[in-house]
């Protein structure tokens, strides 16, 4: 399967779950994303991050 064939599947997928635009594309991505920020340690004062 070629790089256009697998364009076209992935946008039947997205029609199927009922989105047919980026803007839709856009907020369900964005609803569905999780805060890492909780998970990420916070340097202590004095050191420097990689």
């Amino acid at each position: 399967m070629n790089t256009h064939e697998k364009a076209e599947m992935l946008k039947k997928k997205l029609v199927a779950m009922g989105i047919t635009t980026e803007e839709e594309l856009d907020k369900r991505i964005q609803e569905s994303g999780i805060d890492i920020s909780m998970f990420v340690p916070v340097p202590k004062e004095g050191k420097k991050s990689a």
